[in-house]
């Protein structure tokens, strides 16, 4: 399987570190491709953009 970074280029909802929006495109790429994925993060700023995304958290 090959991963389409591109899409980290692109501008996000809230603003992302450049391995932030490595890990966001990741999780978009799963997820359209019907993969459940959650995300676990202390990080406001990457919560921030995945709420923004409707990115599911996880509660662990």
């Amino acid at each position: 399987m090959i991963l389409r970074y591109s899409r980290a280029l692109e501008p996000f909802p809230a603003p992302v570190r450049t391995l932030d929006a490595l890990h966001l495109a990741s999780i978009e790429f799963l997820r359209s491709r019907r993969q459940t994925v959650e995300l676990l993060s202390y990080d406001e700023r990457l919560i921030a953009a995945a709420r923004a995304l409707r990115i599911p958290l996880s509660k662990a």
